[in-house]
């Protein structure tokens, strides 16, 4: 016997497996753990310096408080801020990317959030809140605030003169392609960057001059052993180029070795100095790869602004 569906029955059929879809697809989006590699690839725009962070990583090791100082010397708009909204990033702040261009900023943050505190303080400053965008104005008429949920405890952000910048960040449109390094903090720079060092720390320059013809940099810092490591990883077009920039970067470090050897003093960890000359550098094909050993006391001194 071969059943026969009435007209009314496949039309009941086709809405309950629509609503199915749908509800399998907000479960995903739910349930759907926001990783590094998840969270950064949310960010829009080409060409960007990006930035990630495990915060919660560096709170369970102590480095967060380390790094942030204490709570007493906080700007008072900070507290207030937390105050308001109940969200305080020592406490409530597990990971964050950002993706920096052409004076645009694009955030995405997975922590917890209030998210009735944060509509009511963008309100409280001026802005407003439709359909779970919220904007507000930022310290000058270019600097427009934006933010709605991508999930209960992921926040996208952003920061650029478009008032409902924050609508690129989400799936769909031109996200970011970019391997995830595994370190809980690392940057990826354009190697334009390096075209302007004026910007970066007198002892450094003669180290990253050589990274202008790069393709790609990464900077990553994690834990190694009993020691924090940074990493560098240059993306360069030849294996050829990439051997000479390791050839580069170790004869600035022995240039270095013995200005210091010539002054008759001894590589401190404690200071930049003591932390380039202790760079290794290899290459593996198209990459150049240099880490560099970090102690903690050169962490304690960085934090505490003893270095320049």
């Amino acid at each position: 016997m071969r059943l026969r569906f009435q007209p009314w029955q496949l039309a009941l059929l086709v809405v309950a497996l629509c609503v199915a879809s749908v509800g399998v697809v907000r479960w995903w989006r739910v349930s759907a753990p926001y990783d590094a590699a998840h969270l950064v690839a949310l960010l829009p725009a080409e060409k960007a310096t990006v930035v990630y962070i495990d915060t919660g990583l560096l709170r369970q090791s102590g480095l967060l408080d380390l790094v942030a100082g204490s709570k007493a010397v906080e700007e008072p708009d900070y507290r207030k801020f937390v105050d308001q909204t109940g969200f305080d990033y020592r406490r409530d702040l597990d990971a964050v990317a950002a993706a920096f261009v052409d004076n645009h900023v694009y955030i995405t943050l997975r922590g917890r959030f209030q998210w009735k505190q944060l509509n009511a303080y963008a309100e409280s400053q001026g802005g407003e809140c439709r359909y779970s965008v919220c904007n507000m104005p930022g310290s000058n008429f270019e600097r427009n605030i934006s933010f709605y949920p991508l999930k209960s405890d992921v926040l996208a952000l952003a920061v650029s003169s478009d008032p409902r910048a924050v609508t690129s960040i989400g799936p769909g449109g031109r996200q970011l392609q970019l391997a995830v390094p595994p370190e809980p903090v690392w940057v990826s720079v354009p190697a334009a960057v390096f075209n302007h060092l004026d910007n970066f720390p007198d002892g450094t320059r003669a180290f990253l001059s050589p990274l202008t013809h790069a393709e790609k940099v990464t900077f990553a810092a994690g834990p190694k052993g009993d020691r924090l490591q940074i990493r560098l990883e240059v993306a360069c077009p030849t294996p050829a180029a990439a051997a000479d920039l390791a050839k580069q970067l170790a004869s600035v470090t022995s240039l270095l070795k013995d200005m210091i050897e010539r002054q008759h003093m001894t590589p401190n960890p404690r200071d930049l100095s003591g932390v380039l000359v202790a760079g290794a550098f290899e290459q593996s094909q198209s990459t150049m790869i240099a880490t560099w050993p970090v102690e903690r006391g050169f962490i304690e001194a960085l934090a505490a602004g003893q270095i320049q």
